[in-house]
């Protein structure tokens, strides 16, 4: 058997160039200072200056499509979401108050009433928000359970979309369920030409090709940021799941701090640690919710969980620890990633060499 390398197509330089591109031209010019990410990236692929002028150009196309039709959305074409309202009526109608605040805003990212809104700022105050959105972790649980059921793999594909799709109807196309759907759609069609890290970055060039005013999205941004980030430290290998799992929160963290303090003056340090458990908690949540919330007669259960889950919230909000952080200015945004992206850089740099001589080792033993 041959093995045949897959080609970089570099979507990821497109995909950083179109939202720079539309930041500078609606924000400010020192969002170019940030172009030399990509091209630093470019210039170690070794990829020719025809591709790379290539897509520069292309990079530029969504912001025409911003400025000359003035804030499109593909999604406007698209009916009233009236499944959302109906699904929140039946929460509503069906189970207690704790239950359906929980049940929505696990499952559907849904702000049912005053008392959620109470609910959705615990986890912003423990800063474990971003836990509680419906993304790729729980959507990849439905995924399976489809492969599951469906034994030929195109049927499997196939349900995927439908089921996903509809459900990214219902959670009204947010970024982080969006980025899942495309992608799925788009790992199916092309898996035997791009690459993972492609064929995220492909999903985000879509998005914002649709709607281009998704880049002044902080979800949308987190969302890939935050993504990219998992992807990398998963292909570290690292053994410790513990260790593998503060790692990611630690770098979530660091790698959204300046969106982050966009919208809040406080961080949890505490998240650090009681995020990981909190992930676990989330999962198994949406799962149980989204399995069984149909299923009137099992309120007591559902009770439940709720219950505990907002007595564990404000338990941990009692002893946790914040700090107060100033809001990043566009200059410190865009020292912040360069001197980030140096990091990556020179952490990949040491790690290929760590590598090699591990491989030199060996052959010469």
């Amino acid at each position: 058997m041959v093995y045949k390398k897959k080609k970089e197509y570099n979507f990821t330089f497109l995909l950083i160039c179109c939202i720079l591109l539309i930041y500078t031209f609606f924000f400010d010019i020192v969002y170019f200072a940030l172009i030399p990410i990509p091209l630093i990236y470019l210039f170690i692929k070794k990829l020719s200056w025809k591709k790379i002028s290539l897509y520069s150009f292309i990079s530029i196309l969504p912001l025409f499509i911003y400025f000359f039709i003035k804030d499109f959305s593909l999604f406007k074409f698209i009916p009233n979401n009236w499944i959302k309202t109906a699904i929140s009526n039946f929460l509503t109608n069906n189970f207690d108050q704790n239950t359906s605040i929980v049940a929505g805003l696990v499952c559907f990212n849904m702000k049912i009433s005053k008392a959620s809104w109470q609910v959705y700022d615990l986890t912003k105050q423990l800063s474990i928000v971003y836990l509680l959105c419906v993304g790729g972790l729980q959507v990849s649980f439905l995924k399976i359970l489809v492969s599951k059921v469906c034994v030929k793999r195109n049927i499997a594909n196939c349900f995927n979309i439908i089921i996903i799709g509809f459900y990214t109807y219902i959670l009204g196309f947010s970024s982080g369920i969006l980025r899942v759907f495309l992608s799925l759609i788009f790992s199916i069609c092309f898996h035997k030409w791009l690459k993972k890290y492609d064929i995220l970055a492909l999903s985000g060039i879509f998005t914002i090709f649709i709607e281009p005013s998704c880049v002044f999205n902080y979800g949308f941004c987190l969302s890939y940021l935050c993504t990219y980030l998992v992807m990398y430290i998963y292909d570290l290998g690292i053994s410790n799941i513990f260790l593998e799992q503060l790692l990611i929160n630690v770098g979530c963290c660091f790698i959204s701090l300046p969106f982050v303090t966009m919208m809040d003056k406080q961080i949890s340090i505490s998240s650090f640690i009681i995020g990981i458990g909190f992930a676990y908690i989330f999962i198994f949540l949406y799962l149980w919710y989204i399995l069984t919330i149909w299923f009137v007669f099992l309120s007591p259960i559902h009770s439940f969980f709720a219950n505990t889950l907002i007595f564990i919230l404000e338990g941990c909000l009692k002893v946790n620890w914040s700090v107060n952080v100033l809001k990043f200015t566009n200059v410190f945004f865009v020292i912040f990633y360069l001197l980030s992206y140096f990091l990556f850089v020179w952490i990949e740099k040491t790690r290929y060499q760590r590598i090699k001589a591990q491989i030199l080792f060996l052959l010469n033993r």
